[in-house]
């Protein structure tokens, strides 16, 4: 009997794959008005919503991962810390099987233990977000983003009494600000820790 509900389980995933996709997009379309209303909570809900929906209507690793990144920003907002890790966590490994952006994962997630003053744990996601961003060249794709970025490395580095690490980092970042005056960064901050 149960080989037989699990076929027939696997013939409906199989079959609902169009509804699921079209419903993930609909929940993925509700968490981002969500999101822009400021309604973090709903926003989580509802991209949790989708992640289910897009894994059963078969959605492709880029997709999820887009999801799961949501989710984690969505998640950490509301102070839901361990699933803001998970979900940014998943987004990163998604990420990594699909050749997308993982620096934006690694970054979330030193920005988020940024704002919960877990210094230690952001130093470890600053320098392998560091490390992406060099690969990607961001201070010529978003040069105030990026230097917004190595402001927060010094300040986490100098939390943990490294400054001695920091004598290049500031240099770049003021040369970044000097070049462009007067601009700003092409993303926002996620505001983690606001709605608890």
């Amino acid at each position: 009997m149960k080989y037989i509900i699990a076929g027939i389980t696997v013939l409906l995933v199989g079959c609902a794959n169009p509804i699921n996709q079209k419903t993930a997009e609909n929940y993925y379309g509700a968490a981002l008005y969500a999101q822009q209303s400021g309604n973090w909570q709903d926003a989580r809900k509802y991209f949790s919503r989708a992640i289910v929906n897009a894994e059963y209507g078969g959605g492709d690793e880029s997709t999820l991962a887009v999801l799961w990144y949501e989710y984690g920003r969505s998640s950490g907002v509301i102070c839901d810390w361990k699933e803001a890790e998970n979900g940014l966590l998943k987004a990163f490994d998604l990420d990594e099987l699909s050749n997308g952006p993982t620096y934006m994962s690694l970054y979330e997630l030193a920005r988020m233990f940024y704002d919960q003053k877990n210094y230690e744990s952001a130093s470890t996601y600053f320098n392998k977000a560091h490390i992406e961003f060099e690969k990607e060249q961001m201070d010529t794709k978003d040069p105030i983003g990026y230097a917004d970025f190595l402001d927060e490395y010094i300040f986490t580095l100098e939390q943990l009494g490294r400054s001695n690490e920091t004598k290049e980092l500031k240099n770049r970042s003021m040369k970044i600000r000097n070049a462009f005056e007067g601009k700003d960064s092409h993303t926002d901050r996620t505001p983690y820790g606001t709605k608890c």
